[in-house]
């Protein structure tokens, strides 16, 4: 059965940035203005893909049901916007229906506030084969759609300059062989507008658990985000994102939680060419599977990526995966600048296996890809990358960590050919390939 949940989140996320985006226009007139202006939005969306059907419309309050059709189109459109959706994902929501309900001056504070919710599921999940049990699940599921289950409320000031909004809170079983329980707490957002476009968006989440009994538990809890549009482009932004606890379990197969995480990213333009840096870190990560247990103590992540040609990127966005060709001379275009990735840090400051400490490691690296690489040749023959690729390697362990890896049937054999050296106490590897030459603690391998 397709994967519901998957789907649900995607056509949340899609639904919400379609109405930002293209129901806030004019939010500073007065009713009747502002009702032209939706007209105008309604007519422009039925040339970009979607259908309007069943609008009703009074002095105050506005219905109709938005519906998928030419989701290649739809997929375009979105990009343009800065929701970031390939043409495949799009095509899983052709069929899907929408209603949105539009409420104008409604309070104080808003122009014009929207409900929307999924009201018919994507033709993909409505057409497909299923059992007994998936169809009994499917109706339990477009029963939820009836009652409004997956709601989102939108709120746009009376300047346009910003809006607020939730999700309705899920608290839901689908009863089958193995029940699964949906949970959704607080999840609320608000940013501003400029020039018709989000700029910002803060969203908060207290809760969200899916659980199949005596199966499967994901639970995250405590998520908060920002994104801020910084340039002219939908690839100038910053975004952050803070949680508290991760967690997966399978009972007697095994859990794993994540604590304390918080990502940073940031996205930049300039000259046709993209550059992207990430920082993570996680206070605890803790893995315990078939009794082993491992825990990882403050954990670090950084990552640069610079020179990745965007049209490539706006290419990628639309292609379909499955054309090898178009794919191939997209990949090819993407590194055409001489790409260069950087990670300045990959870092553990302690780990844990069954109880015995292992201290730490660090890794740092980074590699020029030159745009002389073929990508076609590469995949005729791996060795082709030497010449076009320079890289360095760093890696740091503890003595601890360097003695439990070399018992690793594994690593046994490449620790026995390259010997790390010994620093302050750590074990060092330095790997280097350049000019077509791989050393490893500058010592010639080839």
């Amino acid at each position: 059965m397709p994967n519901l949940k998957k789907l649900g989140l995607s056509i949340l996320g899609i639904v919400a940035v379609a109405a930002i985006y293209y129901f806030t226009s004019g939010s500073q007139q007065l009713t009747l203005k502002m009702k032209e202006q939706i007209d105008a939005e309604i007519a422009t969306l039925q040339t970009q893909g979607f259908s309007i059907e069943g609008r009703e419309v009074s002095e105050t309050k506005e219905h109709f049901v938005l519906s998928f059709n030419d989701t290649k189109k739809i997929a375009k459109l979105l990009n343009e916007n800065g929701a970031q959706i390939n043409a495949e994902d799009a095509e899983v929501l052709k069929g899907l229906k929408v209603g949105v309900d539009i409420a104008y001056l409604e309070d104080v504070y808003s122009s014009a506030t929207f409900d929307i919710y999924p009201l018919a599921l994507p033709t993909l999940v409505t057409t497909a084969s299923y059992d007994k049990e998936e169809k009994a699940l499917l109706s339990q599921v477009e029963k939820m759609l009836e009652k409004k289950t997956f709601l989102v409320h939108i709120s746009i000031n009376k300047l346009g300059t910003g809006f607020k909004g939730y999700m309705k809170d899920i608290n839901e079983v689908l009863t089958a062989e193995k029940n699964v329980t949906l949970t959704l707490k607080d999840l609320k957002f608000n940013g501003d507008l400029k020039n018709n476009k989000t700029s910002s968006v803060t969203q908060t989440l207290s809760e969200i658990r899916m659980q199949v009994e005596d199966d499967l538990e994901m639970h995250l809890n405590g998520l908060t985000s920002h994104y801020t549009l910084t340039g002219k482009t939908n690839y100038d932004y910053t975004t952050d994102y803070t949680m508290d606890n991760v967690s997966i379990a399978a009972p007697s197969e095994f859990t794993l939680a994540l604590e304390k995480t918080t990502v940073t990213s940031k996205s930049s333009t300039k000259d046709g060419l993209v550059s992207v840096s990430m920082t993570s870190a996680s206070k605890n990560f803790t893995l315990d599977s078939d009794g082993e247990k491992l825990k990882l103590k403050r954990i670090a992540f950084d990552m640069n990526i610079d020179n990745l040609d965007i049209k490539a990127i706006q290419g990628l966005e639309q292609a379909n995966s499955k054309n090898e060709k178009e794919m191939n001379a997209l990949l090819q275009q993407l590194i055409s600048k001489s790409v260069r990735l950087e990670i300045p840090t990959f870092s553990v400051e302690n780990i844990i296996y069954n109880d015995q400490e292992l201290n730490n490691f660090a890794i740092t690296a980074d590699m020029d890809i030159d745009k002389s690489l073929n990508l076609t040749t590469l995949e005729q023959n791996p060795m082709a990358a030497i010449d076009a690729i320079n890289a360095n390697l760093n890696m740091t362990l503890s003595s601890e960590l360097f003695g439990i890896l070399s018992q690793q049937p594994q690593a046994m054999m490449a620790m026995m050919l390259f010997q790390p050296k010994d620093v302050n106490g750590k074990k060092v590897y330095k790997v280097e390939l350049k000019d077509g030459k791989l050393l490893v603690n500058d010592q010639p391998v080839m």
